[in-house]
């Protein structure tokens, strides 16, 4: 199977599963529009979501759960390298997600495992692959801290750390956040953009189900399996290694990302920089606020409002906000990336500039020396 036809599966399946159970066969024959092999390939994996009752748009790594699964999963109790399976914490189109306990040192650790009968498939093992080679070169408190790698009777895995808390579309719950909390959780988001475009690493898939959120308030970006690296004329310090071996080619005409998340120019299949991941964010602060995506985009027919509508406005959603703020996520919104903002570090500076952040009380204040109300 080509790696664009398994693009196209992947896009498909995300689709399926954010659809009501009850309306997936509906929208499957209008998605598939006559593919028998197509729709074959969705309900194999659909399948699979169903027998490990676990989302399959789950990220890649999850809170500890509550309570035990019902059934053992098949590598709890057993050993992977240093490492013992204690329990599954989620399953997805990517791989199963443990949680593990690294004797050596007494630290329990999340484990991403890319089953054999993926493995198989050149195009997710290069997403896997990609995944490590985009986290492995990052390091900083707004990113997901990738530990070690490795393989388990040809299966590769990831271990990185085991993070407490929800993803963000938990917390969003279909409701706006507090505007105090909003701010907070974006401009760390902005930070940990920042520090992955540094890099040369554009993420392309940022949503709230990539961005998790600690116990304690601290955002994490997760899942760089559809990260691009940029070539090395990109800003990279020349004591960083060449990223050129790593770059991944995207095909004219190939669409990547996650339906309401992606840019103008994801949806016509175009080159993507890290201005893509920009307007990721300007939809997610949007949501944030608003309580409400800023585009319902569940399908490719859909997609067209990216491309031709911007987000109602705020007020209809019953929220007076900060006309500085306003600015912000519209200007990230910019259909051509020409006009948007042109970094992640133009936006730290931008949030830095209108809001003070004072660690020590963990309050937000504005530029006139007012707390932010909630």
């Amino acid at each position: 199977m080509t790696p664009e036809r398994w693009q196209q599966i992947d896009k498909l399946l995300e689709q399926v599963v954010e659809q009501e159970p009850g309306q997936r066969s509906a929208f499957l024959d209008e998605a598939c529009a006559g593919d028998a092999e197509l729709r074959r390939e969705v309900e194999s994996l659909l399948a699979y979501h169903n027998k490990t009752e676990q989302p399959l748009d789950q990220p890649a790594l999850q809170a500890v759960a509550n309570e035990p699964a019902a059934e053992p999963p098949s590598l709890q109790g057993r050993q992977i390298g240093p490492y013992k399976i204690l329990s599954l914490l989620g399953a997805g189109g990517m791989g199963e997600v443990y949680r593990a306990r690294d004797d050596r040192i007494g630290r329990d650790v999340a484990i991403k495992v890319l089953p054999t009968v993926f493995s198989a498939d050149a195009d997710r093992l290069r997403r896997f692959e990609q995944e490590a080679r985009a986290a492995g070169r990052l390091n900083h408190q707004n990113i997901l801290a990738l530990y070690d790698v490795g393989t388990h009777e040809g299966s590769p895995y990831l271990v990185s750390e085991l993070l407490h808390g929800a993803t963000l579309r938990d917390r969003l719950r279909g409701k706006a956040l507090p505007f105090r909390k909003a701010t907070d959780l974006a401009l760390q988001i902005t930070r940990g953009l920042a520090a992955a475009h540094e890099k040369g690493i554009v993420h392309r898939d940022l949503k709230p189900e990539n961005l998790f959120v600690t116990t304690d308030g601290q955002v994490k970006i997760l899942d760089f399996g559809l990260a691009k690296l940029l070539p090395k004329r990109a800003a990279v310090t020349e004591t960083d290694v060449s990223i050129e071996t790593f770059v991944v080619s995207t095909e004219p005409g190939l669409v990547l990302g996650t339906a309401g998340y992606m840019s103008p120019e994801q949806v016509r299949g175009e080159e993507t920089d890290l201005r893509s991941d920009i307007f990721a964010f300007g939809a997610i602060l949007y949501e944030m606020l608003a309580g409400q995506r800023a585009f319902q985009a569940k399908s490719s027919v859909e997609m067209h409002a990216i491309l031709t509508e911007d987000p109602p406005e705020l007020s209809k959603a019953n929220r007076e906000i900060p006309r500085a703020l306003e600015h912000i996520f519209r200007h990230c919104l910019e259909k051509s990336p020409e006009h948007r903002f042109q970094s992640a570090h133009d936006l730290v500076y931008r949030f830095s500039e209108t809001y003070l952040f004072r660690r020590t009380t963990h309050r937000i204040f504005s530029s006139d020396g007012q707390p932010v109300p909630d």
